[in-house]
């Protein structure tokens, strides 16, 4: 089944100018850019996009919202044959040093959420990816509205 999602290439994928060879990946993966563009999202835009973590882990969205607020991110619609598991299966688990090599965040990134927290701020796991049909519609249109 062909369907579209959502993923952001955070700002320590582009620092590390990483993008080229993040898209590839998915490129080669049979997957199609829809749309593209390079954003600084606000304070606003990110409450939107982290909805469903707030009330769950406050001190998360304080983290990802502080990390990501003004920065340079890489905002994507991909579609493909079940893009949304093969997105996520690409980039690998969320705390890339469990991630295994062959992954997005395996090959290119080794943060630990411990690390992280240990200096308040947000993972740097290069990528999100939204993880299920609602929360790419849901995402889609935070990020692209029409």
């Amino acid at each position: 089944m062909i369907q579209q999602t959502l993923v952001l290439l955070k700002p320590d994928a582009i620092e590390r100018a990483l993008v080229g060879r993040i898209i590839e990946r998915f490129e080669q993966a049979g997957l199609a850019i829809e749309a593209i563009r390079l954003t600084r999202p606000d304070r606003e835009l990110l409450r939107r996009h982290y909805a469903d973590l707030e009330p769950r882990n406050p001190a998360a969205f304080v983290k990802n919202t502080n990390y990501l607020a003004g920065k340079p991110i890489i905002a994507m619609v991909l579609s493909g044959v079940q893009a949304i598991q093969k997105v996520r299966a690409l980039i690998g688990p969320t705390e890339p040093a469990s991630a295994p090599p062959g992954t997005i965040r395996g090959d290119f990134s080794c943060d630990t959420i411990r690390h992280a927290d240990s200096l308040d701020r947000g993972l740097f796991n290069l990528a999100h990816a939204s993880d299920s049909d609602e929360a790419v519609r849901r995402e889609i249109e935070v990020w692209f509205p029409k």
